[in-house]
């Protein structure tokens, strides 16, 4: 009958249109709860806020040129995280070592160049602020870190741990302090960084200083390991490699990304969950002749924001934003409840070579 087939035809057109309506408003629902996840994701609504207010001026100014210690994939991996997020920015970076960033840094000041406008360096920013070479800056996100220095953001920690060689030590024959390690029966069994050299171990000390404001224990200590008589080494990464191969049974210390990494990788290797961590700040620092002062405060913000703390992370370095974790973070190895022992000495950070030779020299050479 050909009106029915008409009006069997309509309801056949109808239910297409249903279906394909259906569809389309799925998609919508997908696509918007994506777009609602992603704006309701980790952040800070104080960077937010300066960051609307910063980023038009940084794409005026057009450029930011970082100064840096870290490792160039780690930097690399960092500067196209903050493009992602700001790209009208052009991005640069030089790479040196500590020395050769401080040096390089005060005869550009001293000469009046705007040439950088970021330095991140362990312990170079402290000292070219003691040398006038630095902007201040507090972070608006103060309160949202680990360590806090009002003129310097940290933008990340280095974690000091006591490693050690799980098939050399079983786990009754641990230390489980880093006090304990000056026991005599872990004599020729530690490798045990230079504490001269202005390394780990130094600011190890430095930080044990004003942490237990106890002097006695602390010549006893460094005493203690003196007479451990084992070789001292000029690089903690180096030492490293000869805990992992069985050379020694301690490493003292290690930094924390690196025992995480080897774990990971099923190398024997761990750390001693009752000794503490030892943390130190790892600063940013805005040159005080910034040719693009919007966009350093910008970077420097965003570093500490849950966004730049990801990428952080992302490249094995330790976050600095409390409730954060990441593999190598104090609350993933430790825990929240633990407590570390902060690397403060203004003294030690503002000449190192000054403070060694007045306070470890004479213990640990007499």
């Amino acid at each position: 009958m050909p009106g029915a087939d008409k009006e069997i035809d309509m309801t056949n057109k109808k239910l297409r249109f249903l279906i394909l309506a259906l569809i389309a408003l799925a998609s919508f629902n997908i696509e918007s709860t994506g777009v609602l996840a992603q704006s309701t994701g980790a952040t800070d609504p104080s960077f937010e806020k300066l960051a609307k207010d910063l980023y038009p001026k940084a794409k005026k100014e057009g450029s930011l040129v970082v100064y840096t210690i870290w490792d160039i994939e780690h930097i690399r991996s960092i500067l196209a995280a903050y493009n992602k997020r700001f790209p009208d920015i052009k991005t640069s970076y030089w790479q040196g070592t500590r020395s050769e960033i401080i040096a390089r840094t005060l005869t550009e000041f001293q000469g009046d160049q705007k040439s950088t406008d970021v330095i991140l360096s362990e312990g170079a920013p402290v000292v070219l602020r003691a040398a006038g070479a630095i902007e201040p800056y507090n972070t608006v996100q103060a309160g949202a870190l680990l360590l806090h220095d009002p003129t310097l953001p940290t933008v990340s920690l280095q974690i000091m741990a006591l490693s050690y060689n799980t098939k050399k030590l079983k786990a009754e024959e641990l230390p489980q302090s880093w006090e304990d390690v000056i026991n005599p029966k872990y004599k020729a069994m530690v490798a045990l960084d230079d504490p001269l050299r202005a390394g780990p171990l130094s600011g190890l000390l430095a930080g044990t200083k004003e942490y237990w404001k106890d002097d006695a224990r602390w010549a006893k200590y460094i005493r203690g390991l003196k007479a451990l008589n084992v070789t001292v080494h000029k690089s903690t990464s180096a030492m490293f490699r000869l805990l992992v191969a069985g050379e020694y049974s301690i490493a003292m210390p290690s930094l924390l990304h690196d025992v995480v990494e080897e774990k990971e990788k099923g190398s024997p290797v761990d750390y001693v969950r009752s000794a503490a961590p030892i943390i130190s700040a790892q600063q940013l620092g805005i040159y005080g002749k910034a040719p693009h002062i919007n966009g350093a405060k910008l970077f420097a913000e965003w570093m500490i924001a849950p966004e730049g703390q990801m990428a952080v992370a992302a490249v094995g370095r330790e976050v600095s934003r409390k409730g954060m974790k990441s593999k190598a973070s104090v609350e993933s190895a430790w825990g929240s409840k633990v407590k570390p022992i902060p690397l403060i000495n203004s003294a030690y950070s503002e000449d190192p070579r000054k403070w060694l030779d007045a306070n470890v020299k004479p213990l640990w050479e007499n």
